[in-house]
């Protein structure tokens, strides 16, 4: 029976001349629910992307925990040999973190100068990892600078050019009081994926920052990376118990906790109303059940007649009507995972053909359109397009099924 049953809801659901409308709007249905349950899964591994791409690049360059110090702190490399000393911890590395200026020229551009030893600048894999010309051994010689790429770019600055640093101390002069500054050689460019800080980050050695700010024998803050980002309660604490006497200490999270809530809060809404455009593709499954129900009244009447029950009559529509949100899911599903994957090739292809910038890493601070797939994602997606999909074909499968054959047959 069940053979039968779907043998008659494939010869219902197959396209014929004299029912072009409810093959239309079953096309329609198909295509909706393509686009919508496609355009979830593309939109929640872009949200997903965004995501960790920021999260990685703003605790690649600040630390997951960082200690601001009270006063002056001139025993910074006992306490950092100390906080290593914690279980989870995989990093402490001492910085000096000041605004300047870099002078070029032609301009003068804003920097976040970091004071950092060359040994720990190799360690920041965000930095070591993506130079673009130069080298970091050359950091290790006196008086030299590397700068973000877009900084170095929009200065027209190249490996081995002067760069001229202006700090905010002042010294006093014979002329009256004027502003420091250092002339560096430019060791080398990187580009981290992440406009605002390639555009604006600059490093220097540690020592030569300390004479260059003022900070004599001392630093701005410690940055601490721990062995898992997400898990940062437990060192937090303990780190709070021995130093918050005479530092500051802060974390990533509770930093950056209103931005990583506005993107969790316009992920989920997004979600909601994505699902409205499989909704919408779903209430057309209603309406090609229906008219698909009215055409064939005869046949049902028919098939009444010579014993098939309503549930037979039901699971016959019900199969009809579900494997039309079945195919759309399934295509929708791997096309959105195909998209998803090879976004970023996507986006070179149409960034050449339009011959623009389709993501501008000036507007959304991120150099290439960030994608993660998530398995979970993509079966909630399936799931709610597939449960919408049944939900829309049982009334009017019920409907079909409790249609009077007798009625049908005396007025044929």
């Amino acid at each position: 029976m069940f053979s039968t049953e779907l043998l008659l809801a494939w010869r219902y659901i197959r396209s014929k001349r004299k029912e072009k409308a409810i093959s239309a709007i079953a096309g329609f249905s198909i295509v909706g629910i393509i686009l919508g349950v496609a355009t979830l899964i593309i939109v929640t591994s872009v949200m997903n992307g965004f995501r960790k791409e920021f999260t990685e690049r703003v605790i690649g360059f600040n630390g997951h925990i960082v200690l601001h110090p009270l006063v002056a702190l001139d025993n910074y490399r006992e306490i950092s040999q100390e906080i290593l000393n914690i279980k989870g911890i995989a990093q402490a590395i001492p910085v000096i973190e000041r605004q300047a200026l870099v002078l070029s020229n032609r301009t003068v551009k804003g920097t976040l100068v970091y004071g950092i030893s060359s040994d720990d600048l190799a360690k920041k894999d965000l930095v070591a990892g993506n130079i673009v010309e130069g080298n970091l051994e050359n950091f290790n010689r006196e008086g030299t600078i590397i700068l973000g790429e877009s900084l170095a770019r929009r200065s027209n600055f190249k490996v081995g050019d002067d760069v001229v640093i202006i700090a905010p101390e002042m010294d006093e002069t014979g002329l009256g009081v004027m502003p420091r500054k250092k002339t560096f050689r430019l060791a080398a460019t990187f580009n981290s994926g992440m406009y605002e800080y390639d555009n604006s980050v600059s490093y220097i050695s540690l020592d030569i920052s300390q004479k260059l700010f003022k900070m004599q024998n001392t630093v701005t803050g410690i940055s601490v990376f721990a062995d898992d980002p997400l898990k940062l309660s437990d060192i937090k604490k303990e780190l709070i118990g021995k130093f918050s006497n005479s530092n500051r200490i802060t974390d990533w999270q509770s930093n950056n906790s209103s931005f990583m809530k506005a993107v969790e809060i316009e992920r989920n809404v997004m979600f909601l109303i994505l699902t409205l455009i499989t909704l919408v593709a779903s209430f057309n499954i209603i309406s090609c059940m229906i008219m698909l129900a009215k055409d064939k009244e005869k046949d049902i009447a028919i098939l009444r007649t010579i014993g098939m029950s309503r549930s037979s009559i039901t699971r016959v529509f019900f199969m009809a009507g579900t494997s039309i949100g079945v195919f759309g899911t399934v295509v929708g599903a791997l096309a959105g995972i195909v998209f998803a994957i090879n976004v970023k090739k996507i986006q070179e292809i149409l960034e050449a053909l339009l011959n623009t910038k389709v993501f501008s890493p000036e507007v959304y601070f991120l150099t290439h359109l960030p994608s993660l797939l998530n398995v979970i994602d993509v079966a909630i997606t399936v799931f709610i397009s597939l449960l919408l999909s049944c939900f829309a074909t049982i009334y009017p499968a019920k409907k079909a099924s409790r249609l009077n054959p007798t009625e049908i047959l005396r007025y044929a």
